[in-house]
């Protein structure tokens, strides 16, 4: 989440820091979520190679 939050800070500059933690945590809880009603938060998961 932290680096998300690095992301939109080094993308439109430091007054934006409110949004970029609001971002960070709409994420989270939108992983929380997920995981408790699928039972596994597939975007942690280990990448399939090809």
């Amino acid at each position: 989440m932290r680096q998300l939050r690095d992301r939109i800070i080094e993308r439109r500059g430091t007054q934006v820091r409110n949004v970029a933690k609001a971002a960070a945590a709409r994420k989270l809880l939108t992983l929380v979520y997920c995981a408790l009603r699928d039972g596994e938060v597939r975007c942690l998961g280990k990448r399939a190679t090809a």
